[in-house]
């Protein structure tokens, strides 16, 4: 088929249940799991895949012994199949906010700076406005959420803006700058330091990031910087309930964004150590896929997080 042929197909024939049975079997793997999402027999759904994959001409899933794999046509064809569904599901919401107000559903993907800040603050403001917005949070790293905010899984991403590799089919805005500091438990030996440097805290026990997140990678520079080798008594964590109580109960040292670790320096749980880490300030802010593809809650979540981020203390590092 060729591409016009194939461009005329798509626009003229190709159905709403064409885009979700793709969708599904992609997420699902399975033709028995996505049958039964479908309400759909097995036969049928398999008939409709080869009827599918003949027209086109193309493979777009693999029969293994462990289920369904996307070849590389089906990873395109998928990932435009949940496009249109997400914004099908956003036409529907607005169309029911604009019936009976103020409703709808906002899935945002979150790391850690955004996650102990000002999504909190945001998320607050906005249940006041608009208490019958559904809102999901899902926590993750750059690498994980992002694929997913480009299929269309969630609405937008939270958290360090990243120092490199920024998609140009994604729209990035900043809300303000974040520093880095190092925390440690209350009493721990090292806060009676009133002087310290990276090169002093080699042996020390750490807990960092992931190494495919962009403040692991900061951090790792900075020691670099300092002329120092890299710590090898390490924990690597982004689960900030985790991080908190290994902490709290060792003698670990931790990485935290400052306004992550504010809540905790001034409920006298952690303290932040002396040492001068200015080189490691991030942006944080919002990661979209257009400003005018936001849905209508997502959209108010949005103006809400703008306002808390104005709302963010000035660090006192």
């Amino acid at each position: 088929m060729t591409s016009l042929r194939l461009e005329r197909w798509i626009t003229r024939k190709f159905r709403l249940r064409h885009v979700e049975l793709i969708a599904e079997l992609y997420d699902c793997r399975s033709i028995l799991k996505a049958s039964r999402r479908l309400s759909l027999t097995q036969p049928t759904l398999t008939k409709a895949l080869r009827d599918i994959e003949t027209t086109l001409n193309l493979p777009l899933f693999e029969r293994t012994n462990r289920g369904l794999q996307p070849t590389p046509y089906g990873e395109i064809f998928a990932r435009h199949a949940k496009i249109v569904l997400a914004q099908l599901r956003h036409a529907a919401e607005e169309l029911e906010s604009l019936r009976v107000g103020y409703s709808g559903k906002v899935t945002v993907g979150t790391l850690l700076a955004a996650s102990a800040s000002i999504l909190p603050d945001a998320i607050a403001l906005l249940k006041k406005e608009r208490p019958e917005v559904a809102i999901s949070v899902i926590v993750g790293t750059y690498d994980v959420l992002v694929p997913s905010l480009l299929v269309g899984d969630l609405d937008m991403v939270l958290g360090r803006m990243p120092e490199q590799g920024r998609s140009r089919s994604l729209v990035y805005e900043e809300f303000y700058a974040e520093p880095v500091c190092l925390v440690t438990r209350r009493g721990h030996p090292l806060t009676r330091k009133r002087r310290l440097g990276l090169p002093d805290l080699v042996n020390e026990a750490w807990l960092l990031p992931l190494p495919e997140t962009t403040l692991r990678r900061q951090i790792e520079r900075a020691f670099l910087e300092a002329n120092a080798p890299l710590p090898k008594n390490i924990i690597e964590s982004v689960s900030i309930l985790t991080n908190r109580a290994l902490l709290r109960k060792s003698d670990c040292i931790g990485v935290m964004p400052y306004h992550v670790a504010l809540d905790d320096v001034e409920h006298e749980i952690l303290s932040i150590l002396p040492v001068k880490l200015k080189s490691i300030e991030s942006p944080v802010g919002a990661i979209l896929r257009a400003p005018g593809d936001l849905p209508p809650a997502a959209n108010a979540l949005l103006e809400c997080l703008r306002v808390a981020a104005k709302d963010v203390p000035a660090p006192r590092l």
